[in-house]
């Protein structure tokens, strides 16, 4: 589904954070792109969905060259990205929010309170303060606020940054089993995550990125074996 090619990319024009780094993301399965602080992963996925020009490199979705796209864009492909920064609107409410989130369903009334039931359902905590200005919510509520909007739109691939950062652990939790249900419907997700444990029980396919390059990658399977060894040998914790 998405395919990234020998991408370079970095913030100054002779300063490169990103080196030929190459990832492929098959429809259906959730890939983590694991590593440590300053390896670039965040960078990586910016310059995916068309923040951050490519000095190099190819990205393709769907066999869509995606190289020199606006972010704005993305929506329409199908892509949602979810940043690691705070998002939501805090002047406006919980279901004010979401309804920016279905903002391509805007002329399809029934179609977008379809949508937003069926986040609603999704998070029932959303629902019970669906009144309730965005500014007013909690840091994990306003992430959970950020991921339900992401999901308003049906995207085909979500790309997530750093889902758990910042959150208390039974946030954090809910956070990751939104994922793991996700997973379990066959969703797409690209996902950059600090919290390897979790990371790699999640993904059925994991990259590590080191220095802004490619550094190994392997199935769940073959991480979950030796995890404490690849992680003590890969990111030097």
């Amino acid at each position: 589904m998405l395919t990234v090619d020998k991408l370079t990319a970095g913030y100054v024009t002779d300063v490169d954070i990103l080196h030929d780094v190459s990832l492929e993301v098959p429809e259906g399965q959730i890939v983590a792109v694991i590593g440590p602080n300053g390896a670039g992963k965040s960078t990586l996925l910016r310059a995916i969905c068309g923040f951050l020009p490519l000095k190099q490199g190819d990205v393709h979705y769907r066999n869509q060259r995606l190289t020199g796209l606006p972010s704005s864009h993305m929506v329409n492909l199908g892509i949602s990205y979810l940043p690691q920064e705070r998002t939501v609107f805090s002047a406006l409410n919980v279901e004010r929010n979401l309804r920016l989130g279905g903002w391509s369903m805007r002329h399809d009334k029934a179609r977008l309170q379809q949508a937003l039931d069926r986040v609603y359902g999704q998070f029932p905590l959303l629902f019970e303060r669906r009144k309730s200005k965005a500014g007013d919510l909690s840091g994990g509520m306003q992430k959970m606020l950020e991921v339900a909007r992401g999901l308003i739109s049906e995207p085909q691939l979500l790309v997530v940054d750093e889902p758990s950062v910042g959150l208390a652990p039974i946030i954090a939790k809910e956070i990751y089993t939104i994922l793991h249900q996700l997973r379990e419907q066959r969703f797409t997700i690209l996902l950059v995550d600090q919290n390897v444990r979790e990371a790699v029980a999640l993904a059925d396919h994991i990259y590590v990125l080191e220095l802004g390059r490619n550094s190994a990658d392997g199935s769940r399977q073959a991480f979950e074996t030796n995890l404490h060894a690849m992680i003590k040998d890969w990111l030097q914790i």
